[in-house]
């Protein structure tokens, strides 16, 4: 029953998606003109974007590799390739509850038999980028508001606002999760976090998250050069899929978005992805983010729709590799789990 119900809500998620299109679709001028500029984009923009978009793959191992070594696993590059790139195919493919994180936890605690640490990593890693990603978008958008567009053509009444309000929503939501580190590290300000938590409405929901938090900072409390590396990594990953959105642009329409202003939106597309989980790979969603962010900074709702659209094709061209890797570790797990049945003796042999 509880199969069944999975797969009924996964197909749910799936029609919520393909709804959400839809609606964007019917809220287009002309759809057959988006249609047309998306198949006529520039192909060697849009390859040097899959690019960026596999290079920030491959960072994303490397920088998860960075704190597996501050906590004592030693796991070769080839490996974690392998274990980011299927995370990156579920990410893509399969329902936001599975998760990419929680898949490639599993890998890592199933291959070094550590399920604490490696759950305290992915948890880090994930935690660091957020503050990386908020960082990128208060730092663009104030950018933004105090020099204006790259282009020198004015913002608009609503890009203005929303500007202002991307600026001082990521900055103090990023200065929050720092204060949250700030915290985690130290053994004094993490027992007077406890306190106020404790005291605060939701605490049963807060208090084991943070207790979570706090269990997998423990490992990396001595490893400050780890968090830093970490951290470079998560703004190496920033950089590269603005580039991806931005040559996916350029692809469409040249000159009409500049990397300021995809550096902008870009982190809180990301977060809408985390936040809002509707659908699998953020079909809908993705494209939605973008339409809405792309009207607000002057740029146009047909041009986010189709940008949205390209980027959610290239995620699933890079992270194929993955799915044929899940595929080909279950088959010889399958194979390795019929050999220990075959060699084990019948009772009659005994």
């Amino acid at each position: 029953m509880r199969s069944y119900r999975e797969h009924l809500f996964s197909l749910l998620k799936l029609a919520v998606g393909l709804g959400l299109l839809y609606l964007l679709f019917a809220r287009l001028e002309d759809p057959g003109l988006l249609w047309e500029r998306m198949v006529q984009a520039n192909k060697w923009l849009l390859l040097a974007g899959a690019s960026c978009y596999a290079g920030a793959v491959a960072i994303s191992a490397l920088k998860w590799g960075v704190l597996l070594r501050a906590a004592e696993i030693r796991v070769p590059v080839p490996r974690l390739l392998h274990y980011q790139w299927v995370a990156e195919f579920f990410n893509n493919f399969l329902p936001a509850q599975v998760g990419g994180d929680v898949m490639r936890g599993y890998a890592l605690a199933h291959d070094t038999r550590r399920t604490a640490d490696a759950a305290a990593s992915v948890l880090i890693d994930r935690f660091l980028g957020l503050i990386v990603f908020m960082a990128a978008a208060a730092l663009a958008s104030s950018a933004m508001l105090l020099w204006g567009k790259p282009d020198g053509t004015p913002l608009t009444a609503q890009g203005l606002l929303f500007l202002r309000f991307a600026a001082v929503g990521s900055l103090g939501f990023t200065l929050l999760l720092l204060a949250a580190v700030a915290a985690l590290l130290s053994r004094r300000l993490k027992r007077l976090a406890e306190r106020l938590l404790s005291r605060l409405p939701l605490a049963t929901y807060t208090m084991p998250v943070w207790q979570k938090l706090a269990q997998a900072f423990n490992v990396y409390r001595h490893h400050p050069r780890a968090l830093a590396l970490t951290g470079l990594g998560s703004a190496a990953i920033v950089v590269l899929t603005s580039i991806n959105i931005w040559l996916i642009a350029r692809a469409i329409h040249p000159g009409q978005v500049s990397l300021l202003e995809v550096l902008a939106i870009n982190p809180i597309i990301v977060f809408a992805l985390l936040a809002v989980p509707l659908s699998p790979g953020g079909l809908g969603v993705r494209q939605l983010s973008f339409a809405g962010l792309f009207q607000l900074i002057g740029q146009g709702y047909g041009l986010g729709v189709a940008v949205g659209l390209l980027q959610q094709f290239i995620g699933y061209l890079v992270s194929l590799p993955g799915g044929y890797l899940w595929l080909r570790g279950n088959s010889a797990r399958k194979a390795t789990a019929e050999e220990l049945v075959q060699a084990r003796p019948s009772p009659g042999d005994v």
